[in-house]
């Protein structure tokens, strides 16, 4: 079998977008998310690709295998208005971009998993990471992660039965050039001309009507998933018929 070989061309992706963003490509780099945290000075729109990561971060301390050729790696620095309590704005408007754009390169409609995951097929395809730093209550500044398998690789074994590439679905090879020119003009419509994504993100929602379970660091309690407020809140039913309104948490369907 003939070797795929997808380079990053910073070029081609920085010609192909708005003057809002700056393009910057590594070979590899322990984080994308740690490198713009130890470079607060960089301008908001500022992106940071690499080819592979060796220190890749998900949610609460978990890593993000990122093997070079195979995912794109990214990270993006946003000076917005805005709280902790707008990380799941921030965090939806992501998602929601990264989904259209996969729809829009390859024909594939995958589905968001609250809060933070990519999911097709109930496998995950990639994950969200928003780290902030604040200035009193107000954001100063904003890394929006993101890490999303695209060519097909071999998973390690504790990620075998959960995880998935795009390209495990479809039998055809894209560049990651064009993947991510489009989620970054997804983005960019959204963000800069502050189109509403409440009702693409409520349409892409997963598990809608399903069983999971809520798992917080004390404890899990089994549920039934409703949708999201205005605010990306999870809404759900527990067992005992009470309504409960999430905005942090993870949730699971391996019941």
């Amino acid at each position: 079998m003939q070797l795929y070989i997808d380079p990053l061309q910073m070029e081609k992706i920085q010609d192909s977008l708005p003057s809002f963003y700056k393009i910057k490509v590594f070979d590899s780099l322990n984080s994308t998310n740690e490198w713009l945290a130890c470079h607060p000075n960089e301008l908001e729109g500022t992106v940071i690709l690499a080819d592979g990561q060796t220190g890749g971060k998900g949610r609460n301390g978990r890593s993000f295998y990122s093997p070079r050729g195979n995912g794109i790696y990214l990270s993006l620095l946003l000076k917005p208005p805005g709280d902790i309590q707008s990380i799941l704005h921030y965090t939806a408007l992501c998602a929601v971009s990264i989904c259209e754009a996969i729809e829009e390169v390859y024909g594939l409609c995958p589905s968001i998993k609250w809060l933070n995951d990519i999911h097709y097929h109930e496998k995950k395809l990639g994950g969200i990471l928003c780290e902030g730093k604040l200035q009193g209550k107000q954001f100063e500044s904003l890394i929006l992660g993101m890490g999303i398998n695209v060519h097909s690789f071999i998973l390690p074994d504790d990620i075998v039965s959960t995880a998935a590439s795009i390209e495990d679905f479809i039998p055809i090879k894209k560049p990651r050039n064009e993947l991510i020119t489009r989620f970054l003009q997804h983005f960019y419509s959204y963000y800069h001309d502050q189109r509403p994504f409440i009702q693409p993100y409520k349409s892409r929602l997963a598990y809608v009507n399903r069983k999971i379970w809520i798992c917080s660091s004390h404890k899990k309690e089994l549920a039934t998933l409703l949708g999201v407020d205005e605010s990306f809140r999870l809404i759900v039913q527990k067992e005992d018929g009470a309504i409960d309104v999430l905005s942090s948490g993870e949730i699971s369907i391996r019941l």
